[in-house]
């Protein structure tokens, strides 16, 4: 079962502008703690601390350091949904990933929110590639929804599936 798929069915949705960077040490290992804010109340996102963060206008890239997984959480307004995903297939076309249709578009309902999963059929450098959106609607009392974008090896995806699945339950709590 994909991460998206597992996170979908366990957490309530929400994700805001990354706003700080936070570390702290837990036993030997030290792992970053990214706090968004914006349309709602601050939360965390933990990370391992060997992932890459890097702030993007509407949120935040991250990535594995093997560079085989790129995730993107960004706060969108419901009328700008539509020019997030074009500038993302911009994006992908730019970094020589071909994207086919159809597109596999499933809703879904997790707590209170509607949310929809794009599964795009994409390959780079001539290999299958994982190329995924969540699209939220915003929660109550927020003026922005969520949108993640996924782009990952195979490989990738399953190396850092139980990694990827934290980071996802962060994203969207309850």
């Amino acid at each position: 079962m994909s991460t998206i798929i597992r996170f979908l069915r366990v957490c309530a949705i929400a994700a805001l502008p990354l706003m700080t960077l936070t570390l702290f040490t837990n036993g030997p290992a030290t792992a970053k703690v990214l706090t968004f804010k914006g349309a709602g109340l601050p939360f965390p996102i933990n990370l391992p601390g060997d992932w890459r963060v890097k702030n993007i206008d509407r949120g935040v890239e991250i990535s594995s350091p093997d560079e085989e997984v790129y995730l993107w959480v960004e706060a969108v307004t419901a009328d700008g949904v539509e020019r997030v995903v074009d500038e993302y297939f911009k994006y992908f076309k730019q970094q020589g990933v071909t994207t086919r249709q159809p597109i596999d578009q499933q809703k879904h309902r997790v707590g209170e929110i509607d949310l929809i999963q794009m599964d795009v059929p994409a390959t780079y450098q001539g290999a299958e590639t994982i190329v995924r959106f969540v699209i939220t609607e915003a929660r109550p009392n927020e003026t922005k929804g969520l949108f993640i974008g996924y782009w990952a090896s195979p490989k990738g995806d399953k190396t850092h599936d139980a990694t990827m699945s934290g980071i996802l339950a962060d994203i969207v709590r309850p």
